[in-house]
């Protein structure tokens, strides 16, 4: 237990020290100086986003089988038109993804995924611009690739560069910003009895290994945001204590996505089986999520998260 002045103390004085305790005074400072960072800034292709306060990232599932609006976006005019309601109630991102990842779900083929979301991705840049930023939720490489050569800008990969060796080569490549996601296993067997010692512990160090292992394929440390991956091989009291602990991941100096919206953990605290009656359940996670360092809030109900949001930050930020 120790404040940062006190850190601060301890680092000068380590300093000083044989016995490599000035290996260790350097990489407390690095700690510390992450853990204090509060503003990052996503660009790519010209386009820069602030995240001094949180965004909003909007999800757009063409699939016919997501866990809570499947089969409601698959034809390219309604996926727009969404996209455009989104954009208008305060999304700065859109995810765009066409492969269910619910648990359970099955992989879709990659000809598959790539029809359903690219001609999705350029009709939106033809129809709306490209003053804002999409993400494709994929872990296929090729599916990313030729979302960006359509006009995405942020690759959104649920295995954080573990399902497919090449996409961080791609980031790499294309120098765009990428999420890096933590998942236990697969989507169809990652919640057959996930068990964790310290969850918070062991997710942290897979992001740091995560990160060296993308450095060394020479994907940049400033392109890298990272997701706890809520509900990914995670318990219901493994995804209560991210929530809980989420600052603790500010070590790692990466903006931090959280997506909670409309989950299964929500329904088990609530009794609510509907996905879609679950937004108070929804805003209060990302109420919990927001003060503990979260930057980006990836969710359905953009509108209700923007007003949400509204009010949160005017508390937060009055000086009184």
């Amino acid at each position: 237990m120790a404040t940062e002045r006190s850190l601060s103390r301890l680092i000068d004085k380590l300093k000083l020290q044989p016995f490599g305790l000035k290996q260790l005074a350097e990489k407390l400072e690095e700690v510390l100086r992450n853990y204090s960072k509060g503003e990052f800034i996503i660009s790519y292709r010209g386009k820069e986003l602030n995240l001094k306060k949180p965004a909003i990232m909007g999800i757009l599932n063409v699939t016919p089988d997501s866990f809570s609006d499947g089969g409601e976006f698959l034809s390219i005019d309604r996926a727009v038109k969404h996209c455009e309601e989104m954009l208008e109630n305060g999304a700065s991102i859109i995810d765009i993804g066409g492969e269910s990842t619910r648990p359970g779900s099955e992989p879709v083929p990659l000809k598959e995924e790539i029809r359903r979301t690219i001609p999705v991705i350029e009709e939106i840049r033809k129809k709306l611009g490209d003053k804002f930023f999409i993400s494709i939720d994929t872990y296929k490489s090729e599916v990313a690739e030729k979302a960006l050569d359509a006009g995405a800008d942020i690759v959104n990969d649920i295995s954080g560069f573990h399902f497919d060796p090449k996409m961080a080569e791609l980031v790499a490549k294309r120098g765009c910003p990428a999420v890096i996601m933590h998942i236990k296993g697969t989507p169809k067997d990652m919640q057959k009895n996930p068990y964790y010692e310290d969850v918070v512990r062991e997710i942290i160090q897979y992001f740091e290994k995560t990160i060296e292992d993308a450095k060394e394929k020479g994907v940049k440390e400033e392109q890298l945001i990272i997701d706890p991956g809520i509900g990914f091989g995670k318990r219901l009291k493994d995804n209560l204590s991210i929530l809980k602990r989420l600052s603790e991941f500010k070590v790692l100096g990466l903006p931090i996505l959280i997506g909670t919206s409309r989950k299964s953990f929500i329904g088990a605290i609530t009794g609510e089986s509907d996905p879609k009656k679950r937004l108070e359940g929804t805003l209060a996670s990302i109420y919990a999520s927001i003060i503990r360092g979260a930057k980006i809030v990836r969710v359905h109900d953009v509108k209700e998260t923007k007003s949400f949001l509204d009010i949160l930050l005017a508390i937060e930020e009055v000086n009184c």
